[in-house]
């Protein structure tokens, strides 16, 4: 296989493996003086891939040039082109990351395509699976911690929402309770009053009735001895006569004046009755809104407390998912330990060239180790 065979299968590769063969061919010049620098190329290439991110293997020309600058290496197009011909590019719709790399650290196309990588294959794929097993445990404790504070922000707002809808609840219901008493003894002094009322009404108007009976008792009396005037002998006539006359001469001032006294009694009774009634029954329709006030407060008290409840169970959980997240991380911990303590037996291992593998496994680790607590392993992001 020609050396250019070689340098298109290479970059037929994912960047990051492109980025691990050349610093396994520098390694034994640069000593991993340049694998951060390589690192770093790696991400700002999958920046510029659109399509696949760090998935992909090639830039087309116009992201190439961005490359150059953005490492402030700022090139015409054709200066770009002369210099990667000079490093096997043969078609600038599509250029690979490790012509950049060879062009860029000035390194001989023949010596880095037959670089040997070192590595042994097996021991490689078992650090693989360790990494991808700290990476899957990463998920984990990620994924159980977002659940976790999710489930306690939402647990604080319901408690908060709980407790000011518990507070005007039982604000409300105290007031609708205190207005119901209210309401409801208003209701009962009206009702004693139209009561009252009544009575007093009844009463006159008893009376009033006596003296119209003695009225009409008076006239019957007058209409009979008059009839028997008409009808009557001479004798019983006579006698008749004198009694109607004697009758007559009674003085009636007294019924009369008692009567339209009583008149007058009994229609300022009857107004003060009307009075009473209206109010009472104006006090009625107000204890029977109160209490159905009141009933609504009560309903609503029960809702806040049905509320609150929830609230409850929310923090249950929450504390619950905390628990589990915090598991996950002792997972995630126990992980990163046994990849670390692999990698560093691999890294004594390998030859020279493989040291740039382990290199890359190990930033994968500690690129991960980021975004754990420090209390749990983690790292302080820079």
């Amino acid at each position: 296989m020609s050396d250019l065979d070689k340098l298109r299968e290479i970059g037929s590769k994912k960047f990051q493996e492109q980025a691990i063969w050349m610093l396994n061919a520098m390694w034994p010049k640069d000593q991993g003086k340049s694998a951060e620098e390589l690192w770093n190329y790696v991400e700002l290439f999958g920046s510029l891939e659109l399509e696949n991110g760090k998935e992909g293997n090639d830039l087309d020309e116009l992201g190439m040039h961005r490359v150059f600058e953005k490492i402030q290496k700022q090139q015409t197009m054709q200066e770009m082109r002369n210099h990667l011909r000079k490093v096997g590019v043969t078609s600038f719709k599509k250029i690979s990351m490790i012509n950049f790399l060879i062009f860029i650290y000035g390194y001989d196309l023949h010596e880095v395509v037959n670089a040997p990588q070192g590595a042994n294959g097996a021991e490689v794929e078992k650090a693989k699976k360790i990494l991808e097993e700290v990476t899957e445990a990463f998920n984990s404790a990620q994924e159980k911690a977002a659940t976790a504070k999710k489930a306690a922000d939402e647990s604080k707002v319901k408690a908060s929402q709980a407790k000011k809808v518990a507070d005007e609840c039982e604000i409300k219901q105290t007031e609708a309770t205190k207005a119901a008493e209210i309401a409801k003894a208003d209701e009962e002094a009206a009702i004693a009053r139209q009561k009252e009322a009544q009575a007093a009404e009844e009463e006159v108007t008893k009376a009033l009735n006596e003296v119209k009976a003695q009225e009409q008792a008076k006239e019957d009396k007058r209409k009979a001895l008059q009839k028997k005037i008409e009808t009557a002998g001479l004798v019983a006539k006579n006698a008749a006569i004198q009694e109607l006359a004697k009758l007559d001469n009674e003085d009636d001032l007294p019924l009369r004046r008692a009567k339209t006294t009583l008149e007058a009694a009994q229609r300022k009774a009857a107004k003060a009755l009307k009075i009473a009634t209206d109010a009472k029954e104006k006090a009625t329709a107000t204890a029977k809104a109160a209490e159905e006030a009141k009933q609504a407060a009560d309903d609503a008290k029960q809702a806040a407390d049905e509320a609150k409840t929830q609230a409850e169970q929310a923090e249950a959980e929450s504390v619950a998912a905390a628990e589990a997240a915090d598991q996950a991380l002792v997972d995630a911990e126990q992980k990163v330990a046994e990849a670390e303590a692999y990698l560093a037996e691999q890294q004594k291992k390998a030859t020279g060239a493989g040291q740039g593998t382990m290199w890359f496994m190990q930033r994968e680790l500690d690129e991960k180790k980021k975004y754990m607590p420090t209390r749990k392993g983690g790292v302080a992001k820079k």
